[in-house]
């Protein structure tokens, strides 16, 4: 039945890569089929329209951004095309909450044409921090993705002759729950919007690797201190710099992040897997 598994990721901290490539590689050794992967970070990387068919498995992965899926990216995940294939949506967040971020991710599979065989919302280090969900996945959460892996290959075996029902997530139906508000210490809404990386200039070299990894292309290849587009706090530039020299000093920015920090470094977020019905 299945002649092909597909990772498919926007991981511009490569957590969400970790998850989905561990996921998908885990059920190509299953299913014993060839295994593709697909990355859809940068612009360059999304300017084809990816198509699939009725034998493959695609598992699909993106970031949570303030509880829904990546509002200026998530326009590309809509231009996929299904053509019944089987997916598993996968979405990745900071150990807060993924709030809607799961149930959109699956809407929007679900109208690409897919069939949605499982589901699941893991841990990855948040993008603003690096104590939010630190050092996640590990060792437990592979464990736990292999466990996924079988169980989706144990439910695929269940579906000869048989209808796939629904895939129930959490989550606020569509129109959704709008996105987490962003607040300072004392509770007091405030706009992070506006804040971008700066470059520290005594470490930058001028290697134009964040202008590369950019996941909307807002770094001036030519002088990388300079932000000439929407920059969405994806954390690319910021982590994977080889010589640390992005950083944010937006004081909201920087006082939602010591909020977030406070409030949601101390607890651990497990892995949460759905299947779907089998009828």
């Amino acid at each position: 039945m299945i002649q092909r598994i597909v990772a498919v990721y926007f991981s511009p901290t490569r957590t969400t890569q970790t998850v989905t490539t561990a996921l998908a590689q885990q059920l190509a050794e299953t299913q014993g089929c060839p295994y593709e992967e697909i990355d859809i970070t940068t612009p360059a990387q999304r300017r084809a329209v990816l198509q699939f068919s009725e034998t493959d498995l695609v598992v699909f992965g993106a970031p949570v951004y303030i509880g829904r899926m990546p509002n200026l990216i998530s326009p590309y995940f809509k231009t996929l095309c299904g053509h019944g294939a089987w997916a598993v949506p996968v979405a990745v967040y900071g150990n807060r909450a993924y709030d809607d971020g799961l149930i959109e991710l699956r809407d929007i599979l679900e109208e690409d044409g897919f069939r949605l065989i499982a589901a699941g919302a893991f841990v990855g280090e948040h993008t603003f921090s690096r104590i939010l969900g630190a050092g996640r996945p590990d060792h437990k959460d592979l464990e736990c993705i292999r466990e996924f892996a079988t169980g989706i290959a144990q439910h695929l075996s269940l579906l000869t002759n048989r209808l796939v029902g629904k895939l129930n997530v959490p989550g606020t139906p569509y129109p959704y729950a709008g996105f987490y508000p962003a607040t300072d210490q004392q509770q007091k809404r405030i706009d992070i919007r506006k804040a971008l990386p700066q470059t520290n200039a005594s470490k930058c070299n001028r290697c134009g690797l964040c202008a590369t990894l950019c996941a909307m292309e807002a770094i001036d290849p030519n002088d990388c201190s300079q932000i000439i587009g929407k920059c969405i706090k994806c954390g690319a530039c910021l982590k994977r710099c080889p010589q640390g020299a992005k950083y944010f000093d937006d004081p909201q920015y920087l006082s939602h992040l010591q909020l977030l920090e406070e409030k949601f470094s101390s607890r651990r977020c497990e892995p949460e897997l759905f299947y779907c019905d089998i009828e």
